[in-house]
């Protein structure tokens, strides 16, 4: 009886192959993320009520109120560097198709006064 010969197969090129896709995924890996550098702070998130907040609205119709009273852009740097000298807490509620260059505005008037922290009234899960 005559044995068969099996076929043998090279797998040495398959390996070499191998190793080089893993030497680049894991170099591209590396580049990538070395890009954007961001510092995040430590500590857990809380959801707390601002109670003595000052609330800035920001209307669908981009009209800025100033608690409850209606104001204008131009009176907004002022009451906004009352605020930043008196500690208060702001809180900025804009509708959700309020102008959206509006609301940036309004977050550079604040800015700019001195109040870099500003919080933003979300609505609940629920109430959509």
């Amino acid at each position: 009886m005559r044995r068969r010969r099996r076929p043998e197969l090279d797998i040495t090129p398959l390996i070499d192959v191998l190793f080089m896709l893993i030497i680049f995924f894991v170099l591209t890996a590396n580049f990538l993320q070395g890009r954007i550098e961001v510092d995040l702070p430590v500590g857990e998130a809380v959801a707390k009520t601002e109670e003595n907040a000052l609330l800035l609205t920001v209307r669908k119709d981009g009209s800025v109120l100033w608690g409850d009273r209606e104001t204008r852009m131009e009176e907004l740097a002022p009451l906004a560097a009352a605020a930043a000298a008196a500690r208060r807490d702001i809180l900025l509620a804009g509708d959700r198709e309020a102008p959206y260059g509006v609301v940036a505005e309004v977050l550079d008037v604040l800015r700019r006064e001195g109040i870099v922290s500003t919080g933003l009234a979300l609505q609940g899960d629920g109430a959509r």
